[in-house]
């Protein structure tokens, strides 16, 4: 059972490897790559929960980012199995901020609309006392702390897979574009 397990880590390691390298033989820009990774989990933990593709196109579309690696980052994060415990980590951070740090009501500051959805939830689930503004303030923040965070350790993984890759094209006598701007 242990032998199966090893070769399924073993073969998903290759997988990723491999799909790694044919991202950066495309893009040739660690910090492209990078900054589409980390604008990706930005928009795994944004709020906005419907509009998370539409989202991908347009950041991808205004600022020339690289759609594989955004598209996959974002819903590698935020998928069916994870998205419940993101937004609950996204409205306890915001909770956290705006009742702790800030010294907010957040209760006060909800919509008018909000009242009849934090009656239903109650009635139904019995949590009350829902924030609208925790959670959209809490999955901003966090969001934009982890990408940052993450961005220079993924520009190291990028500039590693293409320098491997780039000396391998070198040895066989194809010319290697520079990899490092």
């Amino acid at each position: 059972m242990a032998k199966v397990i090893k070769k399924s880590i073993q073969k998903s390691i290759k997988k990723l490897k491999k799909f790694l390298k044919k991202l950066v033989l495309k893009e040739k820009s660690p910090k492209v790559l990078a900054l589409s990774f980390c604008i990706g989990v930005f928009i795994a933990f944004s709020p906005f929960i419907f509009l998370h593709t539409a989202m991908i196109f347009a950041v991808c579309w205004m600022f020339s980012l690289n759609f594989a690696v955004v598209f996959s980052a974002s819903f590698f994060v935020n998928n069916p199995w994870t998205m419940v415990p993101i937004y609950s980590t996204d409205y306890f951070f915001g909770e956290i901020f705006l009742k702790k740090v800030l010294g907010l009501n957040t209760l006060s500051l909800n919509p008018s609309w909000m009242e009849p959805v934090n009656n239903i939830v109650s009635n139904y689930i019995g949590i009350s006392g829902i924030s609208f503004w925790s959670f959209i303030i809490g999955g901003n923040l966090l969001g934009l702390l982890i990408s940052v965070m993450l961005y220079p350790i993924v520009k190291v993984v990028f500039e590693r897979v293409s320098q491997g890759v780039c000396s391998r094209e070198a040895r066989v006598k194809v010319k290697c574009n520079s990899v490092l701007e």
